[in-house]
C-alpha cells in the first residue's frame, strides 16, 4: 500500500510538467514552433459581443486584415476559444510558457508582445 501511495504521489508531482497545454492558430500549435521565438496578442472583441473576447495571434505568418478571424486562438475542435477578458488571455498565455514582454498602441489597436520562457539555463522550455 505505501508503495502504491507513493508511486500515485509521485505521478501527480509530475503531472503538471508533463501535461502541456497547446496554442493553436489556424490548426497549428504554436507551442510546437521551434523558430517562434515572439508572438504578437491582438484582442479582438467585438462591440455587440460584450463579453467575447477572441484572440488573435500573430506568430510572423502571413495575415491580411479581413482574415484576422484565422487567426484566433482555437481549442481542441478547431472552434475559436471564447475568453472571458484581456486578462483571461494573459494568464492562458502564460501557463503555456510565454512572458509578456511590452505593450504599444499604434494608431486606433494596442499589441501585446510575448516571448517563449526559457529555463534558469537560457534554454527555451
Amino acid at each position: 500500500m505505501r508503495k502504491l501511495f507513493s508511486s500515485l504521489l509521485l505521478l501527480l508531482a509530475m503531472a503538471p510538467t508533463t501535461l502541456t497545454a497547446q496554442v493553436i492558430v489556424n490548426g497549428r500549435d504554436v507551442n510546437e514552433m521551434p523558430d517562434v521565438e515572439y508572438i504578437e496578442l491582438i484582442e479582438d472583441q467585438r462591440p455587440f459581443m460584450q463579453r467575447q473576447v477572441f484572440a488573435v495571434i500573430d506568430y510572423g505568418q502571413p495575415i491580411r486584415w479581413g482574415e484576422l478571424r484565422l487567426h484566433r486562438i482555437q481549442d481542441e475542435n478547431r472552434r475559436d476559444r471564447v475568453f472571458g477578458s484581456e486578462m483571461d488571455i494573459f494568464n492562458f498565455l502564460h501557463k503555456n510558457g510565454w512572458v509578456h514582454e511590452m505593450t504599444f498602441a499604434k494608431e486606433a489597436c494596442v499589441y501585446h508582445i510575448f516571448r517563449r520562457k526559457r529555463d534558469q539555463g537560457g534554454a527555451d522550455k
